[in-house]
């Protein structure tokens, strides 16, 4: 099994990295990546960039949440915010301004993936 990441910006050419079962950061890039997403890494955190936007939907970005990334839809924002305490999202015209916002946060350290349910020590 590998997963591909790209490392550019969403709006450049994409730069393809293939990170197989024996890579050190395999699992957490499985377990970060959302489903219809392209997953991105920046600084070493993984995000994700969906695939597709269908012209009605909002999009939105998550910077705290079980996925983080810019995603499609409110029905998909509330699968990555659900039962995380302290969520932070917030809806964006365009995936470039959501990426940049991403962007942000991981350059702030203001990002975190964080497992549903479950409770700060």
């Amino acid at each position: 099994p590998v997963v591909f990441v790209n490392r550019a910006l969403s709006t450049a050419s994409p730069e393809f990295t293939i990170i197989n079962h024996n890579h050190p950061e395999f699992e957490n890039a499985v377990r970060s990546r959302a489903d219809d997403s392209v997953l991105h890494i920046y600084k070493a955190v993984f995000y994700n960039i969906p695939v597709q936007v269908k012209p009605s939907q909002s999009m939105f970005y998550v910077t705290r949440g079980s996925h983080i990334g810019v995603v499609a839809g409110w029905e998909n924002a509330l699968n990555c915010v659900l039962g995380v305490a302290g969520a932070v999202y917030h809806e964006v015209e365009s995936i470039a301004i959501g990426e940049e916002k991403v962007r942000i946060a991981i350059d702030e350290g203001r990002i975190k993936m964080v497992e549903p349910w479950a409770f700060d020590e």
